[in-house]
């Protein structure tokens, strides 16, 4: 059979010099980009809901179905929603797993997900107490990470208006922010990477006072607006 013939998937040795440090978040990343532009028009066949948890139950099913297309069903990553954390009780929305029985279930990368609506508290991207950008600043969100990512579900106005108003978010805090226990940076707003079919890639890096590293973020601004 096919699949019986697919090539056998090797976890990467600690020592094995060949391969970047990593690897395997790249090879995820990788295949988050050759994917979510297909998911606009696949979640327009199966909308049922504006909610953000509904949006993003069909966002891991769209990975998963996309890991056993086109003969990737050997990819050996699992997408799962809501991931718990070692060290606290604040989950992601997204979580990538290896699938393997060699090292505890912990996610190699996580994502955040919020809505960009007319009716959202569209802040929440950034900070506040469900803020996505702020939860991982402060380790509530992967802690154990050094790269994650975030999914912005637009369904009104434009990535780029999105754009704007969260770097103008991020400024605020720097200007404004009096909570000795997490530092805002101006140089922490997002910047574009990249360009997909209905979808903007941008990046940015932040400050972890609690944890005195950083973390880099991949945001994924998704047009669901049609």
């Amino acid at each position: 059979m096919l699949r019986d013939s697919l090539p056998t998937y090797q976890l990467p040795q600690p020592n094995d010099l060949s391969v970047p440090i990593n690897y395997e978040v790249e090879q995820i990343l990788l295949f988050v980009d050759n994917c979510v532009p297909k998911f606009p028009i696949y979640y327009k066949t199966i909308k049922d809901s504006d909610t953000e948890n509904r949006i993003s139950d069909f966002l891991v099913h769209h990975f998963q179905l996309c890991k056993t297309e086109n003969n990737q069903d050997y990819f050996p990553y699992d997408f799962r929603k809501n991931p718990t954390q070692a060290s606290s009780g604040k989950e992601t929305d997204i979580g990538v797993f290896v699938l393997t029985r060699g090292r505890k279930p912990s996610p190699l990368i996580e994502f955040e997900a919020k809505r960009f609506s007319e009716s959202s508290s569209n802040e929440q991207y950034v900070y506040g107490n469900r803020g996505g950008i702020e939860r991982f600043k402060r380790g509530h969100h992967s802690s154990h990470l050094k790269v994650c990512g975030m999914f912005a579900y637009i369904q009104s106005r434009s990535s780029e208006e999105w754009c704007t108003k969260v770097n103008s978010w991020i400024t605020n805090q720097f200007n404004t922010n009096t909570d000795s226990s997490i530092d805002w940076l101006e140089k922490e707003q997002l910047s574009k990477y990249t360009s997909f079919s209905s979808v903007d890639k941008y990046t940015s890096s932040h400050t972890r006072k609690s944890l005195d590293d950083s973390i880099l973020l991949w945001h994924y601004f998704i047009d669901l607006t049609n």
